[in-house]
């Protein structure tokens, strides 16, 4: 369903947008990811940016409603599914500058903030004049080819058909799991930050069949196809992922030489360890002021 017809069936206003403030990484990704899907158009999107250097390569790239200045475009967008993609140390002061009740017209709004609860949201947008459910969003890069994995939890606050305005964005852009609020610094540590784990692993890879006498181009190629399929057997043999690289490792063979070397570098115990870093640095920034 695309958007226009989802937030009709919602009750919404038929000409709702959906309004980012903040336009960076994140936010692109999943509006382009959205668009590529078909979900939305780019004159369904409204976005607003910190300078005109970047607000001049939005609408160079075709999005027209594109601001530099947040209460001008809740003005002129006062019905819109708010998305805030400000970095979280910004949050504070970019809140402090809004107008007061500029959002009491607002359907729903979403952060997309890393380590910020619902009740630090609420609390920080009570001036605003917004008094609905919060709804806390994690997508992670992958989500610009259809294959993030998002999270999303919300607070005790009566969500009503709302929720799927964004579980159908999210779903769009890959798989979409509702979690309880105190999974939420695990689950990002696992589906947003990993992205850049295997990105680091596939270079790695590749790194290694260029030590080995591969061209740098065959190397990568060889290196990111063998995570994909790697990660697609796994989600479809529904077997556990230990029982798959026993039955690639053959008694005294390649395979079981090569895992030999990664478990004495302590390569899982690491990974884990990743996860955990990230986690921490989740909660540490959830109590921030």
């Amino acid at each position: 369903m695309e958007w226009s017809n989802l937030v009709e069936s919602c009750g919404l206003n038929g000409e709702t947008k959906l309004i980012f403030i903040g336009g960076g990484n994140m936010a692109g990704a999943l509006i382009k990811g959205a668009i590529n899907s078909n979900f939305i158009t780019k004159d369904d999107i409204v976005v607003s940016v910190r300078s005109k250097e970047s607000a001049a390569k939005w609408i160079e790239d075709g999005f027209s409603n594109t601001f530099t200045d947040n209460n001008e475009m809740l003005k002129k967008f006062p019905l819109g599914v708010v998305f805030i993609c400000v970095k979280p140390q910004l949050f504070g002061s970019m809140v402090d500058q809004l107008e007061e009740g500029i959002l009491h017209a607002s359907p729903l709004v979403v952060s997309i903030m890393a380590g910020l609860s619902t009740e630090t949201l609420s609390q920080k947008l009570i001036h605003t004049g917004y008094s609905h459910s919060m709804i806390r969003m994690m997508p992670s890069t992958p989500c610009l080819v259809g294959a993030s994995a998002t999270l999303l939890c919300y607070n005790s606050l009566p969500i009503n058909n709302r929720l799927s305005l964004v579980t159908s964005l999210a779903d769009c852009a890959g798989t979409c799991t509702i979690l309880e609020e105190k999974q939420f610094h695990a689950a990002s540590a696992v589906a947003a930050c990993a992205p850049a784990y295997v990105f680091l692993l596939i270079e790695a890879l590749a790194d290694g069949g260029v030590l080995a006498g591969l061209p740098r181009k065959d190397a990568l190629n060889l290196a990111t196809q063998s995570f994909q399929g790697a990660a697609k057997l796994v989600a479809e043999s529904r077997k556990h992922p230990g029982q798959l690289k026993d039955e690639v490792c053959s008694a005294g063979g390649s395979t079981i030489a090569g895992v030999r070397v990664l478990e004495r570098a302590a390569v899982r115990s690491a990974l884990i360890e990743a996860v955990k870093a990230s986690t921490e640095r989740s909660e540490e920034m959830s109590k921030m002021k």
